[in-house]
């Protein structure tokens, strides 16, 4: 999990979805911390269904999935499967 965790935060770091130095909780939220908006959102859910080879049901395209590191890991956890 924590390499999941890890790969995500490059990522947006990567993106310039957030600064270098900048230190993220798990369970921050991502919206909210400005560090992602709605398109960056969908960026990162492709982002997510290439690296991990997963399609995402839309019943899981949820706030609770996608706001915060812990949920983005729980989900690429569950259906990485």
């Amino acid at each position: 999990m924590e390499q999941i965790k890890n790969g995500i935060i490059d990522y947006l770091k990567d993106n310039s979805f957030m600064e270098r130095g900048t230190l993220l909780g798990d369970s921050d939220s991502l919206t909210q911390n400005g560090i992602i908006d709605s398109i960056g959102l969908l960026e990162l859910i492709d982002y997510i269904s290439e690296t991990y080879s997963i399609e995402i049901p839309e019943d899981m395209l949820t706030p609770e999935n996608f706001d915060s590191l812990q949920g983005i890991t729980d989900l690429i956890t569950i259906l990485v499967k």
